[in-house]
């Protein structure tokens, strides 16, 4: 008798289905914007709320059947939100870029049904706290030993835990139920802080 292997985390997002793969990277870019928004506040680049109001169309058309929302149209306001890393000389701006990628993803979703999205979603948040981590390594530190390294760090312990809850709660129910929308939004907010452990407080 053949054992029957468990999933990978990644073939369990590509298993979801389109709602629960939206609902998911949707939460992904709901946490990381405060990344977003204190970059946005520290260089006073662009406007901070209009990403919010990208994501606050994300989780309306999730909530409500009845929400028409025209993506297209959205999607043509990302470019000018993106900051360009070669114009600023701050970490900042990699977060930052990273939160806009994550609405772009979760957009590109609403518009079109891709499963690898989620699976792009969640490389990206793991990305943004590794490149955040490294960058506080000293410069001679053995590479060696970095993976070991990363594993040992709480805010990557968190990072891997959030998605963990996040894909149990997405795949708890069936329908996109407004209570279990209200709650994957509310663990996303993650008591304001980001996933680098950074709040606007």
């Amino acid at each position: 008798m053949t054992e029957i292997k468990p999933l990978s985390f990644n073939q369990q997002l590509r298993a979801l289905s389109p709602w629960q793969q939206l609902a998911f990277i949707t939460a992904l870019a709901q946490r990381s914007s405060v990344n977003y928004q204190l970059f946005c506040e520290a260089v006073d680049f662009g406007e901070a709320g209009a990403l919010n109001k990208l994501l606050g169309l994300l989780w309306e058309s999730q909530l409500t059947k009845e929400a028409k929302i025209n993506w297209a149209v959205q999607q043509e306001k990302l470019p000018e939100l993106q900051p360009d890393p070669d114009a600023y000389d701050m970490y900042g701006v990699y977060p930052a870029l990273d939160a806009a990628m994550a609405v772009e993803l979760a957009i590109e979703q609403a518009l079109q049904t891709d499963e690898e999205n989620a699976i792009r979603a969640s490389k990206l948040s793991r990305s943004t706290v590794r490149q955040f981590l490294v960058k506080q390594l000293p410069e001679d530190f053995d590479e060696q030993h970095e993976s070991t390294w990363l594993r040992s760090q709480p805010l990557m312990d968190d990072e891997n835990a959030f998605q963990d809850e996040l894909l149990v709660q997405v795949t708890s129910a069936n329908i996109p139920h407004p209570l279990l929308i209200r709650q994957l939004r509310e663990l996303a907010n993650n008591q304001g802080a980001s996933n680098l452990g950074i709040s606007l407080d």
